[in-house]
């Protein structure tokens, strides 16, 4: 593959979880949804043992939350060309938010730092995310959010797939 081919790739996936840190930011589920492919996978950085099955699934999540402020901030992004139509990637996450309001300014609880692990996949001529799997490696002026295990049903999990 040529150099330049490559370097759009690495562009066009890393733009990948810019976005999704805005969309989530702003809240624009729908928008945040487009990002990932119909039968795509995201497990969340606060339950990395739950994750999620299915862009409406996806688009659930960031739907049906309580309203918060939240800022996303994004670092490190390397992505690895595999192929024309596949590649992979890690982030840098850290992420603060305030439940007492959602106009700034706000005072933030705790600071939680972790990552995704990405893959990505061309369809239909656009880049989007195959998978994200999300942990926390650090967090500081606060405990771990305590947040019950989603449903199956939530995790977009049907009978099918529990056989």
């Amino acid at each position: 593959m040529k150099d330049k081919k490559r370097l759009l790739i690495e562009h066009e996936c890393g733009k990948l979880p810019l976005l999704f840190a805005r969309y989530a930011d702003n809240g624009d589920h729908a928008a945040l949804a487009e990002l990932f492919t119909q039968d795509c996978i995201l497990a969340r950085p606060f339950q990395p043992d739950h994750p999620y099955h299915g862009r409406d699934r996806v688009q659930a999540i960031f739907r049906d939350r309580p309203p918060i402020l939240v800022r996303h901030i994004v670092t490190n992004v390397l992505v690895e060309v595999i192929s024309e139509n596949e590649a992979r990637g890690t982030n840098y996450l850290t992420m603060l938010s305030s439940h007492e309001g959602t106009t700034p300014p706000q005072p933030s609880g705790a600071i939680y730092v972790g990552g995704f692990e990405d893959h990505y996949v061309k369809t239909e001529g656009t880049w989007k995310f195959m998978s994200r799997y999300g942990m926390v490696a650090l967090h500081q002026g606060g405990a771990m959010p305590n947040i019950p295990a989603p449903s199956d049903a939530a995790r977009g999990l049907g009978e099918e797939e529990l056989k």
